[in-house]
């Protein structure tokens, strides 16, 4: 018969050891994501895309010890959003030539900007489907000189704002892909004529990078919007961060298609 010394150790050992796992399963993502859930972390083990609305923007999950990291979390902080939502994903990958593969056609959709007026949204206000952008004119097109992209300026239309011009930048490095998107014109809110968003403060953001055995998406959008002291953010919110999470959802999926997966 076990002393009861024998048996406290036992069980200390026992707690030591549950810790232990439960410690390194809440460090899975360690260097990469922060603060999340054991919901959230287990839906990214099931390959899902993660959306997490944030009350507060400077607590990003992202926090890669990079220069990518660090201009994204520096962007986001500087215009003091009133909305934001973060967007992550882990896609396995089974070398670095499917992960290069996977990164160079993320680029070409990204280039394709004509091709986001196809990207369904699904409007939650009007419980109806509708094309992300109804208009956009290229208005002006520049490889980039420091790495593989280009820096594209449009004139886009999205319901139900106005027309705005905004900048799309993308960049393709080894192992890496960015992408931004920053507005040039205030967003007006068409149907009650005030300027929603002054010039600069919608961003989006996205971030692929091979780590370990996967490639981690990670994606931000930030607005700092004038919604008359929240009259209106029952119908800016929805229009504004819909779209983002419409966006960064069928890019993921172009990450990947279906047929890799398997």
């Amino acid at each position: 018969m076990k002393s009861p010394r024998n048996i406290l150790f036992s069980v200390l050992l026992l707690m030591a050891i549950f810790s232990a796992r439960a410690s390194e399963r809440s460090l899975s993502y360690a260097g990469v994501f922060r603060g999340l859930s054991d919901a959230e972390t287990a839906a990214l083990e099931r390959g899902e895309l993660l959306v997490r609305p944030l009350e507060a923007s400077g607590k990003l999950s992202l926090v890669r010890d990079d220069n990518a990291t660090r201009e994204i979390v520096q962007r986001i902080r500087t215009i003091r959003p009133n909305y934001t939502a973060e967007f992550m994903a882990i896609i396995p990958v089974k070398d670095m030539a499917q992960a290069d593969s996977m990164l160079r056609r993320i680029a070409a959709v990204l280039s394709d900007v004509e091709g986001y007026i196809n990207i369904p949204y699904w409007s939650k206000q009007q419980k109806t489907t509708y094309a992300l952008f109804d208009r956009m004119e290229v208005l002006d097109r520049k490889a980039r000189q420091t790495d593989n992209g280009e820096t594209i300026e449009v004139r886009q239309h999205m319901e139900p704002f106005d027309e705005f011009r905004a900048r799309y930048d993308y960049s393709l490095d080894k192992e890496t892909l960015r992408f931004s998107v920053v507005n040039l014109d205030s967003i007006v809110y068409s149907y009650q004529h005030f300027r929603a968003v002054t010039p600069g403060n919608m961003v989006w953001e996205l971030y692929v990078f091979r780590h370990n055995d996967g490639l981690y998406v990670y994606g931000v959008g930030a607005v700092k919007a004038f919604d008359l002291f929240g009259l209106f953010r029952d119908r800016l919110e929805p229009s504004l961060m819909g779209r983002v999470e419409a966006f960064f959802t069928y890019i993921t999926k172009k990450i990947a298609p279906a047929e890799e997966k398997k």
